[in-house]
């Protein structure tokens, strides 16, 4: 039924329908697809899976989107390397829920799980979180969204993407972007920056595509600067971006910054129905829906930041593993770094994971 929903979805955005509705803000809402699947998510993640019979310990993977490519990517990552080691690996996805998620989390600690992997839908769930694992003698790590409190501190170790540099990487090619196309002085050309001020993880993003922006262009006027806040997801993406689209005529050409790839998907279907994306670009973050993006002849979506969701899974997959055999302390923080994919490029070499 969700594959249904999904393509219809697909369909609907691709038709160029343009929402009214306001922006959703915050992780915590309903539950959203994204609205075109990509060539690495045409089989869409069980709702749990594992590994042959006869693993001696079971690892568990919580995800927020468990339908978003990214998030099959690095459940796959961890699939294998549990996998390999001889252990048993399950693959759970909340939807967007906060509710699924506490139940998927009383299932975990009532199977006596040995360890969980989780990027929940809402991180004022993250106290809650830790106190139930650890009373349960299971280990955590937070993969992409920190279990954290609400001072920033982080309540267990986090595995994730380096936002703020990420997001100064993708603002600085923005920057190059404006200048090589004189847009700087233009009155018609305007910053769209897709933000999630409601997630911890995707704050610093903005923050870095900011700071490019002021650094590179210093007197760009911040009244052409405009946000469109969603929950990274492809349709709050779209109904978010829709509203400053349409609500800002004098705007005819559009340079989006992502938060996510999904977000970006969304508000480069917003600008195409505006009419306005042949002389628009729209940036994601992330990468992995290039592949589609880039095969459709008619998508403003011509670039991304690529970080690697193999990175990410594997590299959380196998701190825990060596903290259940060896007793090896979990690292508190990892982080990886981005490099920009473009329109052109070969993407089987770049990032080989999403295409092929």
């Amino acid at each position: 039924m969700k594959k249904v929903w999904k393509r219809a979805l697909a369909a609907l955005l691709g038709m160029g329908m343009v929402f009214s509705l306001a922006a959703c803000g915050g992780p915590s809402g309903e539950a959203s697809k994204a609205p075109a699947e990509s060539k690495a998510a045409e089989s869409s993640a069980p709702a749990e899976s594992s590994a042959p019979a006869g693993g001696s310990k079971t690892i568990v993977g919580i995800y927020k989107m468990g339908t978003a490519t990214w998030f099959i990517e690095e459940g796959a990552a961890s699939q294998k390397v549990v996998e390999d080691a001889g252990y048993t690996w399950k693959f759970m996805d909340c939807d967007q829920n906060a509710a699924t998620y506490m139940d998927l989390l009383n299932t975990v600690i009532a199977d006596k799980v040995d360890g969980v992997l989780v990027c929940l839908p809402d991180q004022n769930l993250s106290q809650t979180t830790v106190d139930m694992l650890t009373e349960a003698g299971i280990p955590v790590i937070a993969v992409d969204d920190a279990l954290e409190d609400e001072s920033g501190k982080k309540l267990a170790p986090w595995v994730g993407i380096d936002g703020y540099n990420i997001g100064k990487t993708t603002g600085e090619w923005g920057v190059n972007y404006i200048k090589e196309n004189n847009l700087a002085d233009d009155e018609s050309f305007g910053i769209l920056l897709m933000t999630a001020d409601t997630v911890s993880s995707c704050v610093p993003r903005t923050e870095g595509e900011l700071d490019a922006i002021k650094e590179g262009l210093p007197d760009f006027p911040e009244a052409r600067i405009f946000r469109a806040d969603c929950d990274t997801s492809a349709a709050d993406g779209n109904q978010a971006a829709d509203a400053v689209v349409t609500g800002h005529p004098e705007i005819k050409k559009w340079l989006v910054l992502g938060v996510s790839d999904e977000s970006s998907q969304g508000a480069a279907r917003a600008i195409e129905s505006a009419g306005l994306g042949a002389d628009s670009m729209v940036v994601g973050l992330g990468a992995y829906l290039c592949p589609d993006e880039f095969d459709n002849p008619d998508s403003c979506f011509r670039a991304a930041a690529y970080f690697s969701a193999l990175d990410i899974g594997s590299t959380a997959a196998q701190s825990m593993l060596d903290y259940l055999e060896k007793g090896t302390e979990i690292p508190e923080t990892y982080a990886v770094s981005a490099t920009i994919i473009e329109f052109g490029d070969d993407l089987a070499a770049k990032m080989p994971e999403y295409a092929g």
